[in-house]
């Protein structure tokens, strides 16, 4: 009785001491706890999951916890895929990540369903047939290694879920419930630690994603800052830099190929990272690459004729090595850049509108690398037609200098040729003249021979007389010698005057104005006119009519250049009604209406303007060419007959004048020309 009185003391002192074990292993598990929860918020990137979960190993096994391996697993949904952080079998570190599948094996199957059931945690008992195709699975489909083997009889997996997945534990003999509930609090912990993952990754999507819109919109920046096509390898060179930026796993060449269909030839502007420097600096060039005359080039020239969108091509052996040996040959940049040995590669391109975005790397790349060579291909469309349209315009540019070359030429040669028809036209029209005016100039001429010879034999008489003392005689004889002289005087002023015309009609224009009676220019070269084209053609007869406004006086004008433009309108009147005349001659002996050809010049004075009309009863210009008229080098006339320049220059010199020229005209019946000048002209 004694004895249990004392025990009873002994008893009270058990339950403290288990009451304070109990505390200090609840502060150990809240410690434990705590750790990973600080290893969780401590997480930067997302890849540190692994970290976390070795951190959640480290403190179940410094809890007591015993066991073969420790797992995390991640459950991507509802496909069952499950991304696997496992430790070595001493569960002492983190030394496998492998992806497993609900479907692959019934014993993760367990594991998935009792995720799918939403349960706490769920213990798989494995012996037998089911743990002989656990370790043939781990074995031989995920090459996860085993000390034991399957020397193994029994394996107890002991699984507590959070929200995305489990944590795990696995060894040879069950757990108690005591094991079970840790490795639950621990799962309730890992809940935070997946949010802080999830979030990670959220975050680094959304940089990656920002950080591919900046690379893409300095390719593009870059496309569109070219200046020349041979920029195009500087371009190269920035889609080299950020797309390893980026992370296209183990990039080391990025290329850009355009493809002539025409030809079988790709122009490749590319950028290599130079392995043989310290700090890796790049190389780029720019090559065109006969695509049948090696293997890689063949492959090429195929994808570009299929209607694939990407291709990966294995650069191996014998092909990497004829492949690496032409590109040197046509790229002075690459010579010796490997060596003697040259590593296999695999080129990944990926198709724009006329070529393709290329990357050489020493494998398979991965969904987004191959998402990245896409936009990325989308992207240098817009530079690709930049690069179109600077080799165009170069193009375009030298045509344009080489057909501004021969537009000064032909300029030179039709300003020579120009000058050569203006003179020729200028030497027309007084040929024209010369006939009129040695017909003018003969009657001056002849009076003058005659009343000399009169005059001579009237002298001869007067001495006569003069002898004889007949001093009344002599006197008369003398006052006819005197009349004959004064009209000798007179008609030789006017071979002068007629000599004078012709002079300024053939000199070149002074271009002054010159006070001129315009009623005696106009009736002056409407006479010479005629009488040159009688000279030429006898059977021409014409009526002339003159109609000269007295009121008009003289006019401020250039009379070389006025005068011409005169002449030329009456010549064309003349010309008019010959040519109907001739036709009318045929229609005559049919017993067709006489015509007689008339030709008018007359003078107008209005008030605002000055009019000289030149008109005829010709045929008339058709309504279909009378817009034409006053073109350069547009002639009716037969071939040789007229240069067309008349009445271009005439139109040319009256606007000169400040006034203008007007034609009405009626087919059959004959043109009227006008000229208007401004009354500012008059004297």
């Amino acid at each position: 009785k004694r004895f249990a009185l004392v025990f009873e003391q002994t008893y009270t002192r058990f339950l403290d001491l288990q009451k304070a074990e109990m505390q200090a292993r609840e502060a150990l598990i809240e410690a434990g706890l705590e750790r990973v929860r600080s290893r969780t918020m401590s997480m930067q990137k997302s890849d540190e999951l692994a970290e976390t979960a070795a951190e959640v190993f480290r403190q179940l096994i410094s809890l007591g916890i015993d066991p073969n391996r420790l797992y995390i697993g991640i459950i991507k949904g509802e496909t069952g895929d499950m991304e696997m952080w496992a430790t070595d079998e001493d569960g002492t570190q983190v030394g496998h990540k492998f992806m497993f599948n609900k479907n692959e094996n019934a014993s993760v199957l367990k594991l998935y369903d009792g995720w799918k059931a939403k349960k706490k945690s769920v213990i798989v008992d494995m012996q037998g047939k089911e743990l002989e195709d656990y370790f043939h699975y781990l074995n031989n489909v995920m090459h996860i290694p085993f000390k034991d083997g399957l020397t193994q009889k029994r394996r107890v997996q002991s699984v507590a879920y959070f929200s995305k997945g489990f944590i795990g534990m696995a060894s040879p003999d069950g757990q108690g419930n005591e094991t079970i509930q840790l490795i639950e609090r621990f799962a309730a912990v890992f809940n935070l630690t997946y949010t802080r993952f999830h979030d990670l990754q959220i975050a680094e999507a959304q940089t990656h994603k920002a950080n591919i819109e900046v690379a893409l919109e300095r390719v593009r920046a870059r496309a569109l800052a070219m200046q020349q096509p041979e920029e195009l390898v500087e371009v190269a060179e920035v889609l080299r830099h950020e797309m390893g930026l980026l992370g296209v796993e183990e990039l080391e060449t990025s290329s850009i190929y355009i493809h002539d269909e025409n030809s079988e030839k790709a122009e490749c502007w590319y950028a290599i990272t130079d392995i043989r420097m310290p700090k890796k600096k790049l190389i780029a060039d720019h090559i065109t690459i006969a695509l049948p005359e090696t293997c890689v080039g063949r492959e090429m020239l195929a994808f570009y004729n299929s209607n694939k969108k990407q291709i990966s091509i294995p650069m191996q052996g014998t092909n990497r090595r004829e492949w690496i040996e032409y590109c040197s040959k046509v790229s002075t940049k690459l010579g010796g850049f490997y060596g003697e040995t040259i590593p296999d590669r695999t080129y990944h391109l990926y198709k724009f509108s006329n070529g393709a975005i290329a990357a050489a790397t020493p494998g398979n790349i991965s969904a987004e690398s191959w998402e990245l060579l896409q936009r990325t291909a989308s992207v240098f469309s817009l530079a690709y037609s930049r690069f179109k349209d600077l080799t165009q315009a170069r193009f375009d540019l030298q045509q344009l200098k080489t057909e501004k070359q021969r537009a000064e030429e032909a300029l030179t040669e039709l300003q020579v040729t120009q000058k050569q028809l203006i003179q020729s036209e200028k030497m027309a029209s007084l040929g024209e003249l010369t006939a009129g005016i040695a017909h003018e100039i003969q009657n001056p001429l002849n009076f003058v021979n005659n009343f000399s010879e009169v005059s001579k034999e009237l002298l001869d008489e007067m001495k006569t007389e003069l002898d004889n003392g007949n001093m009344i005689d002599a006197k008369d004889i003398a006052n006819d010698v005197i009349q004959n002289l004064e009209k000798i005087n007179h008609h030789g002023k006017r071979a002068d005057a007629i000599v004078k015309g012709m002079l300024q009609h053939s000199q070149k224009s002074t271009g002054q104005n010159e006070s001129t009676d315009i009623n005696a220019l106009c009736d002056e070269y409407l006479r010479l006119a005629y009488y040159g084209l009688r000279a030429k053609d006898k059977s021409f007869n014409a009526t002339l009519k003159t109609d000269f406004d007295e009121s008009i006086g003289k006019i401020n004008i250039i009379p070389q250049d006025m005068g011409r433009v005169i002449l030329n309108l009456i010549n064309n009147a003349f010309y008019a009604a010959n040519e109907k005349q001739k036709a009318e001659s045929l229609k005559l002996k049919a017993g067709g209406k006489e015509y007689e050809p008339t030709i008018s010049v007359s003078t107008k004075n209005n008030g605002g303007n000055i009019e000289i009309i030149v008109a005829d009863n010709g045929n008339g210009i058709s309504q279909k060419i009378v817009d034409k008229i006053f073109q350069p080098f547009f002639t009716t006339k037969p071939t040789g007959s007229g240069t067309g320049l008349g009445l271009s220059l005439s139109y040319d010199i009256v606007k000169a004048h400040g006034g203008e020229i007007k034609v009405e005209t009626k087919e059959g019946e004959g043109s009227e020309f006008i000229i208007v000048l401004p009354i500012n002209n008059q004297s």
